[in-house]
């Protein structure tokens, strides 16, 4: 048990935080303060490398799961001992959604109050998916749809003040976690159509949960931000952790 907890998300985390130092150390010493432009900076590239290194190692390691479509019930054991953690996920995705919407109201930021309000909605279906999962082993995918959902409008959140920038050192951790926390709920709700592969799913949310915990960095000036990455950071790793062992690929 341990040494599944260890290869599914014990070292996911572990490589997370120190991403996520490497991407603070960044912040603090790799930005011009004046001019906020990009200077010079070892954790800035360290963090670039171990970035295309963990993505190399996680699309190796993700050659291990099937290839072959399947459904969720035959995918994801239903939740016991993890169920306080995924409320707790499902609990910060809401109110980092509240957040989101309330900062953005002033400057009437469509895409950022719409991920707001998804974001409380995801939080509540992500609930009732898992109820009906734990009920009778099966659920529906309207269930998953505001995650989906929640997670695109989230990208454009991120992604539209900074269009202009042309620093992209800047905003470029954020918008890649938000667009791989897209990707990974798109990966789970479509094993409740049996249009997912578990070779797809694991390999995008171990990187989701690994920018999540890197964007972390980014978005301590912004509650909303850290709540919602920190939510979605939870939320991936126990739907790892619940995963049914299955057979290795054939190569």
């Amino acid at each position: 048990m341990h040494k599944i907890f260890w290869q599914r998300a014990g070292r996911l985390w572990v490589q997370g935080l120190l991403l996520f130092a490497l991407r603070l150390a960044q912040n603090r010493t790799g930005f011009d303060p004046e001019t906020g432009l990009s200077l010079p900076s070892m954790p800035g590239t360290v963090l670039a490398i171990a970035l295309v290194v963990c993505a190399v190692a996680e699309l190796a390691l993700s050659f291990r799961q099937s290839g072959e479509r399947v459904d969720f019930a035959s995918q994801f054991t239903p939740p016991g001992r993890e169920m306080p953690v995924l409320v707790a996920g499902c609990f910060l995705l809401a109110v980092g959604g509240v957040l989101l919407l309330l900062g953005a109201l002033p400057q009437r930021g469509i895409a950022a109050m719409t991920a707001g309000l998804l974001a409380v909605a995801a939080g509540a279906g992500l609930l009732l998916l898992l109820r009906q999962v734990r009920a009778n082993g099966d659920a529906s995918v309207f269930y998953a749809l505001p995650a989906m959902f929640f997670a695109v409008f989230l990208v454009l959140a991120i992604y539209l003040p900074e269009e202009s920038n042309p620093v992209l050192a800047r905003f470029y951790v954020p918008v890649l976690a938000a667009a791989l926390v897209a990707y990974a709920f798109s990966q789970l709700a479509g094993f409740l159509r049996r249009e997912s592969t578990p070779r797809a799913f694991v390999r995008t949310a171990d990187l989701a949960v690994l920018l999540c915990l890197t964007a972390l960095a980014d978005a301590l000036d912004r509650p909303g931000r850290l709540l919602l990455f920190g939510g979605c950071a939870l939320l991936l790793t126990v739907f790892l952790l619940l995963r049914r062992d299955g057979a290795p690929a054939e190569a």
